[in-house]
């Protein structure tokens, strides 16, 4: 069974800069060569060192000296507008190339959507935010459709990061590999699917950071300000009206279930357009296989175990199964057949 590994030693660390000054981004990309005019930095600590000034050539030999050791380069923050413009134009021509590994384009997807999540945390009403947004969300259907297990590698690259910009690309990736392996969704309507995974928390962003971020379990009163966030973000997503109302509507439905007990309208989820219950289900395994501030990732085998055990009362059974079929081999069906029974 493919199944992502998320158990990585520096898995453990979130390798973005607390200070906001330097701007990580991912070593396996380096060879496609969208950073070659910037500065680089190494992190030791909390201290930040050149390694290749703008006017150094970005060599083979000197990307050798960074492959295995480190997840991540560094940018100064000055350099930001220009590394992501240079992201945002490089993007498509480096998925579509023949000249890149899976790695590769997979390190690249993530970096760009990690900022455009960033952007849009920092400011959910940008229009420019929401553009790249959905063209991150094009071409991650591009990609995922270019391999079978693909959007494996974009959830093992996300998830050495900070837990927000971790599960967004993560439920993204879930999601778009989810709606694909349907065939029921025609590529907009997956393209569409794929934005909403990524900006379905985005109601997190009127969410005090102390709760967010707090390590132990909520109190009452915090935790009524976090069943919030679904209906925030589907306001967010409204504001945008050019949107397909179905991405505000994953965001505002994404914490409900089959049994309407979920929140925040305790609706049946199942009387709801089906799109949500793909971000429903990426949502719940990417959340238990990541990092969070309060509790440790499970492995992903344990994770669809646990969902497993709440079919037909949070995910609908066909979805599962479908979910679980993503991972597995498909020449052994045998074995994907006790799973999904339990044995």
């Amino acid at each position: 069974m493919p199944l992502p590994n998320l158990s990585q030693s520096f898995n453990d660390i979130d390798h973005r800069d607390p200070k906001g000054e330097y701007i990580p981004i991912s070593v396996e990309g380096l060879s496609t060569g969208f950073v070659k005019d910037l500065e680089l930095y190494v992190r030791a600590g909390n201290a930040f060192f050149l390694v290749k000034p703008k006017t150094m050539e970005l060599s083979p030999s000197l990307m050798s000296r960074f492959w295995g050791k480190f997840p991540y380069l560094y940018i100064h923050h000055t350099a930001r507008s220009t590394y992501f413009r240079s992201l945002e134009n490089s993007v498509t021509s480096i998925i579509k190339s023949p000249n890149y590994g899976v790695r590769e384009k997979a390190s690249v997807l993530t970096d760009y959507a990690v900022e455009i999540v960033d952007q849009m945390m920092r400011d959910p009403s940008s229009h420019v935010a929401i553009k790249s947004a959905e063209n991150f969300a094009k071409e991650c259907v591009n990609f995922i459709a270019s391999s079978q297990h693909a959007f494996i590698h974009l959830v093992e690259l996300s998830n050495h990061d900070h837990y927000t910009y971790a599960h967004s690309v993560g439920v993204a990736a879930y999601a778009v590999a989810l709606a694909q392996s349907m065939g029921t969704w025609s590529k907009q309507q997956i393209a569409d699917i794929g934005l909403a995974g990524l900006l379905h928390d985005i109601g997190k962003s009127v969410i005090d950071p102390g709760i967010l971020n707090k390590a132990g379990p909520l109190n009452e009163v915090e935790w009524q300000a976090m069943k919030a966030h679904p209906t925030e973000g589907a306001k967010i997503l409204r504001l945008h009206k050019h949107l397909n109302p179905v991405i505000s509507l994953c965001a505002e439905a994404h914490h409900e279930d089959l049994r309407g007990m979920g929140y925040p309208k305790g609706i049946i989820a199942s009387e709801v357009d089906s799109s949500v219950q793909v971000i429903t289900l990426a949502d719940a395994f990417s959340a238990l296989t990541t990092n969070r501030s309060y509790s440790k990732s499970k492995d992903a085998m344990a994770a669809l175990k646990l969902m497993r055990e709440n079919v037909s009362k949070k995910f609908d059974p066909k979805f599962f199964e479908r979910f679980v079929f993503m991972f597995l081999d498909p020449k052994k069906k045998d074995e994907d057949a006790l799973f999904l029974k339990g044995a």
